[in-house]
């Protein structure tokens, strides 16, 4: 903790005197006053019940007030006797309690806070869907070049019935396992389905290879990390795509910043 900071909460202040107190309730304090004024009274419970009572009863009643010192000199001499001016440790221990809850609060806060988001919410916050990029002429199933399942997977993929997308992807594959446009478009129908696994096997098919959708395919299996929640994994992938310096750089670098 701050020395000063330290000083200033635990350092004992003088009670109130006649005149401070009259100003006081009369309004004629100072803001500098009227502080240390006020951070007496959190302290001392003397003054504190001293101000409460003459506020009930009407401030015409601090003409009467004496200070503490002016007080003591009028009490009978005893022998033996002392008077002792009670000491406000209640007050500093109810402010060191004060620091020490706003301190546990600010560590709370850092551990809860501090941390970087997990991998579902990083995915939420970077992943977009995929446009369809396959040609008109690969689109229509009566095509004779064209398998008629993948071409419907592609129409199910661009209305978004990502369900439907993966199952006829899957039957395609059953016929050409190793096409690169539907192992890409499979995995990312299983990604937005969430059946993760089958779609880091595609994807990562895809990314191994040196087709046109390799590239592509590694950032999407970034996604797919995050969404499952593999974070160093995904942060290194991430590293090897800003050091390839080829596809979604940028991208790349403002997500490994969070991670």
């Amino acid at each position: 903790m701050d020395g000063n900071l330290q000083q200033r909460i635990f350092r004992p202040t003088a009670c109130i005197s006649h005149e401070e107190l009259r100003q006081y309730l009369g309004g004629r304090m100072s803001r500098d006053g009227v502080r240390r004024v006020e951070d007496h009274l959190l302290d001392c419970p003397l003054c504190s019940d001293a101000v409460e009572g003459c506020e009930e009863a009407g401030n015409h009643l601090t003409d009467d007030l004496e200070d503490f010192e002016a007080f003591s000199k009028k009490l009978p001499s005893q022998p033996g006797a002392k008077v002792r001016q009670l000491q406000p440790w209640t007050g500093y221990l109810r402010q060191a309690i004060a620091v020490a809850a706003v301190l546990a609060v600010g560590l709370f806060a850092y551990l809860n806070f501090g941390e970087s988001p997990d991998g579902p919410a990083l995915y939420a916050k970077y992943y977009t869907a995929y446009q369809t990029d396959v040609p008109v002429s690969m689109r229509h199933a009566n095509s004779p070049d064209v398998n008629p399942n993948f071409a419907q997977a592609i129409s199910a993929y661009s209305d978004r019935n990502y369900t439907q997308a993966a199952m006829l992807f899957d039957r395609a594959l059953m016929q050409q396992p190793e096409n690169e446009a539907t192992l890409f478009y499979a995995g990312l129908s299983y990604l937005e389905t969430s059946k993760l696994d089958k779609a880091s096997e595609c994807l990562g098919s895809v990314a191994k290879g040196t087709g046109v959708y390799a590239k592509k395919a590694n950032w999407y299996l970034v996604m797919c990390e995050l969404k499952a929640g593999k974070k160093a994994e995904a942060t290194a992938r991430l590293d090897k795509i800003i050091e390839a310096s080829e596809i979604m750089v940028n991208e790349a670098k403002s997500l490994r910043e969070e991670l």
